[in-house]
């Protein structure tokens, strides 16, 4: 059935302007949400890289040689002030690291997968590693070594032995685990997909 010539719309009521093509609110917001999460990724993957770089070099390339070629104790203070002065990197690195987080969290806003709280406690650790090893493990080291003990050498050296361990054993696993996090936060970077997921999510009771 054809309809009154009066129910048709009006010449120019059923025209597209610029402002139909114009992004939604919701759109712009979602846009600058993918901006800010990308940022945070970005400086959450340098601050990472950073602290297992510089991981890697003092412990597996610098520490090794160091103790090689020059006689203890000097090698033992050369190594443990080189050690005390990047525990302060790597608890900077920690910080940025967790700073980062809490924007992609917050970001979010509750609708995370399994991968994102796997990152999310894997950072709370490496952060955690970093601040024991600054303030426990380097401290202690240095103070056994100023004291002129030596590795495995009476009970003193036996203790200095362990927490010489405890320290490598923190290194080996913070160079794996800082580039799984990297891979972590790549794999998990906001995309338009899960800002559709986002808008059709049902509200919070209440919202």
């Amino acid at each position: 059935m054809i309809p009154p010539r009066d129910e048709y719309p009006a010449p120019g009521e059923d025209t597209f302007c610029e402002d139909d093509l114009a992004p939604s609110e919701f759109e712009l917001k979602a846009l600058r949400a993918r901006r800010i999460d990308r940022a945070a990724t970005s400086i959450a993957v340098v601050a990472l890289g950073l602290w297992s770089g510089g991981m890697l070099s003092l412990g597996a390339c610098a520490a090794p040689m160091v103790f090689k070629l020059v006689p203890a104790p000097v090698s033992g203070y050369a190594m443990g002030a080189a050690f005390a002065r990047f525990d302060n990197i790597a608890i900077g690195c920690g910080v940025v690291l967790l700073a980062a987080e809490m924007v992609r969290t917050w970001l979010a806003r509750g609708h995370t997968n399994w991968l994102s709280r796997v990152r999310r406690y894997m950072a709370i650790l490496l952060s955690g590693a970093a601040v024991y090893g600054a303030l426990v493990l380097t401290p202690t080291i240095n103070e056994m070594h100023a004291s002129g003990v030596q590795r495995r050498v009476g009970p003193a050296g036996e203790q200095l032995e362990r927490v010489h361990n405890n320290a490598e054993m923190i290194g080996r696993i913070t160079v794996p685990s800082a580039m799984l996090l990297m891979a972590l936060h790549i794999f998990t970077i906001r995309s338009a997909e899960d800002d559709e997921e986002l808008a059709l999510a049902p509200l919070a009771p209440g919202g």
